[in-house]
């Protein structure tokens, strides 16, 4: 046997019939078979993300209705004081100031233990991310843009402000009305 003949019929063998290559699938049903898993993959991301939504939103509510279940409770103290206030028998209006005063301090310590604090604005530079301006007014011995007033204070949480203050503010003198009356 020559070389030519050796090497024939091993290419042969390894080679499939045409009965092994039309009883296997096809590359276009491998295709098939393989997007079919992967929309299926896809699709349970997408119904796993939806329930970590929906259980994420379950949470949140419950931690909101946590947090004003604990506000209301402290509040509820609060309020159980002014009650007592007023149905305690009150010898003179001294008195009955005593005891409001007590519930103000009482009620004080609870907000700054929650770290609400209250806002410092008189004679400072008027600042519109903690003031809201209601009134402006031109006043002897300030300079433009100062709080002259603090008509409702206002609060802070930490360092987010949560009420701004409504303050009246100085304006620039209006030298044309001072004229007029001099005249």
């Amino acid at each position: 046997m020559n070389e030519q003949d050796k090497t024939t019929p091993e290419v042969l063998e390894s080679q499939p019939s045409p009965d092994e290559l039309s009883s296997g699938p096809s590359e276009h049903e491998l295709a098939r078979a393989e997007a079919a898993e992967w929309r299926d993959k896809y699709v349970r991301q997408l119904a796993e993300f939806d329930n970590y939504r929906k259980r994420m939103r379950g949470e949140l509510e419950n931690v909101r209705e946590s947090v004003a279940e604990t506000v209301l409770l402290n509040l509820l103290t609060v309020y159980d004081d002014l009650n007592r206030t007023l149905d305690a028998p009150a010898a003179d209006d001294a008195t009955l100031r005593r005891g409001v005063e007590l519930v103000q301090q009482k009620f004080q310590a609870y907000l700054e233990s929650r770290g609400i604090t209250r806002l410092e604005c008189r004679g400072k530079e008027f600042n519109p991310d903690e003031h809201d301006a209601i009134l402006m007014q031109a006043r002897g011995g300030f300079p433009a843009h100062v709080v002259l007033e603090e008509v409702t204070p206002g609060y802070k949480l930490g360092d987010r402000v949560i009420r701004h203050a409504q303050v009246i503010v100085s304006s620039e003198p209006d030298d044309g009305a001072n004229d007029g009356e001099q005249q």
